[in-house]
């Protein structure tokens, strides 16, 4: 009986004690100023099919300490591709159980994580892909700009595993001029930069490193501003900003489609997909 109180005892005190920790996290943070996206933009599923990853935002203060216990909004657009395609359900994608929103609270970290996203049931194929976002907002916070997060889902088509095999350069013919250069690391991990252009004619680069997810790699882009030419640049003035998302997927050894979408509704980049043709395969590997 002694025995039996005391691990009570004990289990109520660690109860209280996770309790307190939990108060003064919320404490030692201001109130929600800023919700990003962290994980899941950019991926790409066939029509009837469950995207891998959930989604996560990201919710800090004005310091940029994490938010717990915000209540987090995860909304489902019924209209893609910039507007452009509106449509009913079951066409475009929905949480389990046909619903549209979700609502999750912050952790510890500030993180919420969706559930599970299901495609819906049209490719659009004319289109490229139906291309629609979620967007993430945080419940009593108007203010507070929403996340963004790009979903693409495709009629099932022919698609190869990434491999190392797939590193090389790639461009796509018609817009000769432009191209990405993609490489394969370890851990499932794919590095993809694209060489090309801003909408009034500079020249830009924005890439970074994203998951690959068997047929499928999401690359979150970043875009570096504030250098200068040698010997000139000072890291110091350097830093680089979130671009948007960057979802790939091969048909075979030399065809692809990369499909991109700029950071918010209002980027100027837009959304959109081009066809990827190898340009290089480096020395050592061989594609079959």
């Amino acid at each position: 009986m002694y025995a039996t109180r005391v691990r009570c005892t004990i289990g109520l005190v660690s109860i209280a004690v996770i309790a307190f920790a939990f108060h003064d996290a919320l404490a030692e943070s201001g109130p929600p100023a800023a919700i990003a996206p962290i994980e899941g933009g950019g991926q790409i599923a066939e029509i009837n099919t469950a995207f891998q990853l959930q989604l996560v935002a990201r919710v800090t203060d004005a310091n940029g300490n994490p938010v717990a216990g915000a209540q987090v909004r995860f909304a489902i657009d019924h209209c893609a591709q910039g507007h452009v395609a509106c449509a009913l359900p079951p066409v475009y994608p929905f949480f389990g159980g046909s619903v549209y929103d979700a609502v999750v609270m912050s952790d510890s970290h500030g993180e919420a994580i969706s559930p599970t996203i299901q495609a819906g049931d049209d490719g659009f194929a004319d289109l490229g892909g139906f291309q629609d976002d979620v967007v993430a907002t945080i419940d009593g916070a108007p203010d507070v700009t929403p996340a963004y997060f790009w979903l693409v889902q495709i009629d099932p088509a022919p698609s190869v595993a990434i491999t190392s095999a797939l590193s090389g350069a790639w461009y796509d013919p018609a817009q000769s001029g432009q191209g990405l250069m993609v490489e394969v690391l370890p851990g499932n991990q794919l590095l993809a930069y694209w060489f090309a252009f801003t909408p009034d004619g500079q020249q830009a680069w924005f890439g970074g490193v994203g998951p690959i997810l068997g047929d499928e790699a999401v690359v979150y882009a970043q875009q570096g501003q504030g250098g200068r030419w040698v010997p000139n640049f000072d890291p110091a003035s350097y830093s680089s900003l979130r671009w948007g998302t960057l979802g790939f997927r091969f048909s075979d050894c030399n065809h692809g489609r990369v499909y991109f979408a700029g950071d918010g509704p209002f980027s100027v980049w837009n959304i959109g997909s081009m066809e990827l043709t190898r340009l290089t395969l480096p020395a050592g590997l061989s594609c079959t």
